[in-house]
């Protein structure tokens, strides 16, 4: 096992540990141009506990935006 794929303790509940892997995302966001739809794969850790959920790749998410947002006419 890397460090990379090492649990960590959560943040949420103090209790649980993280495990991180890579899935598939989507999300919308509101533009001047209306709805932005994306759709992409990233790193989301899960908390065994509690399930909570977060996402390192926030640097993935800006790009997938971007790249979106110049399709729209």
């Amino acid at each position: 096992m890397t460090a990379e794929d090492e649990p960590i303790p959560c943040d949420t509940c103090n209790k649980g540990r993280v495990t991180k892997r890579r899935e598939q995302f989507a999300f919308r966001q509101m533009s001047n141009k209306g709805h932005v739809y994306c759709c992409v794969e990233v790193l989301i850790g899960t908390c065994d506990y509690c399930h909570a959920k977060s996402i390192d790749d926030e640097e993935v998410l800006d790009e997938a935006y971007q790249r979106e947002y110049d399709k729209l006419p």
